[in-house]
């Protein structure tokens, strides 16, 4: 059974690895969830051995498990089998976090995994970009699994997977080489500035997640590595920012394009509407659906309960969107809309949870990039459909099972 569970996790990072190299390309290729299945199964038979982990975070991610098993029950004979079970994976991938914390002895390896997996981020963010707008856009895509385009990369999750690599540079430096070390800072900072002009959401969750890092860190995180490449920080921000304004780049298919221009647009249209119509459009599509969510929300059909899984929850009377568009491009909307008004507030006092510790300045450096790169999900989701897919909930997922083993080492500590 050792062995079994050895390759079970070299299987588990592998297909990781898959998915941040092709993201949205393979999400449907179902190898997520049949590392799901498989990693139930594999705690079933070691059940005897499973220890449940006595804390508030996992005790409410483990009920959320639960009840949503019910919501199945009761969606089943409503709705058809397939979107059923495809909407209750909206939790369901937490499923994770308790796989991850099942092999809390291999803790050492997964970091390892992870590390290995984020060194190589920054230069597959890259090499996706030029690919993918310079060679693949003026050809037919290679279309293998479910009819996406394989190399098809959601900004946000970009922006989300570089915050991961950035952070693993702060709190990982011993294991990169000088030469790696600075060719990744390179990365990441044009990485970053592409980023800025084509997404809202990811620019969101990067800047936040790096700022409540630094804000909150109560440790010396340099070391002379990492002091040699502050030291000529200037130089690559100016090769960096050079190559930026030079590229030329036509706009995507919202037509945003690259330029310092295009970021200060973005911004400005978060708080504004005095700026290019797409974004605007953008804007006010998804604030006309998430008011008409809550407002149906607030029915008291809809209140306790939500309205179920199973249905699509686009409304094309208001909003003219497909039928197939099945989440408003917010992950705690869908919590409310599917789930009502109590799971919603069971999953913001999980945030506060894994906030509050942060704010206390209570967790080592480690424990705060982990924290850090969780709330840059959670801040994703709340602008795209991202935790409700395997292309965001199960690193996502993972990671909360990191914080789980690195709050339960250190409970074992205090205790001896």
């Amino acid at each position: 059974m050792e062995l079994i569970n050895k390759l079970y996790l070299r299987f588990y990072f592998l297909v990781m690895l898959l998915y941040a190299i092709f993201n949205k390309g393979i999400a449907y290729t179902f190898l997520v969830e049949l590392l799901l299945a498989v990693g139930v199964l594999l705690i079933l038979l070691n059940r005897q051995q499973y220890e449940l982990f006595i804390n508030h975070k996992y005790k409410i991610v483990l009920g959320l498990i639960i009840i949503t098993f019910f919501y199945i029950i009761f969606n089943i004979f409503n709705y058809p089998l397939f979107d059923v079970v495809r909407d209750s994976f909206v939790i369901e991938y937490a499923l994770f976090a308790i796989i991850i914390y099942f092999f809390k002895s291999e803790s050492e390896y997964i970091w390892e995994r992870l590390i290995q997996i984020y060194k190589w981020v920054p230069l597959i963010i890259f090499l996706n970009f030029f690919v993918f707008y310079y060679v693949v856009i003026n050809f037919s895509p290679i279309e293998i699994f479910g009819g996406q385009p394989l190399l098809l990369y959601k900004n946000g999750d970009k922006s989300v997977h570089l915050l991961i690599s950035t952070l693993f540079i702060f709190i990982f430096s011993d294991r990169y080489n000088k030469k790696w070390l600075f060719v990744n800072t390179f990365l990441i900072i044009l990485n970053l500035l592409i980023l800025l002009a084509f997404s809202r959401s990811g620019s969101a969750a990067f800047l936040v997640g790096i700022f409540a890092f630094f804000f909150f860190n109560k440790q010396k995180i340099a070391n002379p590595t990492l002091q040699t490449i502050v030291k000529l920080l200037p130089l690559i921000l100016i090769i960096s920012i050079g190559l930026f304004v030079s590229v030329e780049f036509q706009g995507d298919a919202q037509g945003r394009t690259l330029g310092f221009g295009q970021i200060v647009d973005n911004f400005t249209s978060i708080v504004g509407n005095d700026v290019d119509g797409s974004l605007t459009d953008n804007k006010v599509w998804r604030l006309l659906w998430w008011a008409k969510l809550i407002n149906e929300s607030l029915t008291p059909e809809h209140i306790i309960f939500g309205k179920g899984i199973g249905m699509s929850l686009a409304s094309n009377d208001l909003l003219s969107t497909e039928e197939n568009l099945r989440s408003p491009h917010n992950y705690n909307l869908t919590l409310l809309a599917r789930f009502g008004y109590i799971i919603l507030l069971v999953w913001l006092y999980f945030i506060y949870l894994v906030v509050k510790p942060m704010v206390l300045k209570k967790l080592n450096a480690k424990q705060l990039a982990v924290s850090a790169i969780i709330i840059g999900f959670i801040i994703n989701a709340s602008f795209d459909v991202y935790l409700e897919g395997p292309m965001g909930a199960f690193p996502f997922w993972t990671f909360v099972g990191l914080l789980f083993i690195m709050e339960d080492q250190s409970l074992s500590q205090t205790n001896t």
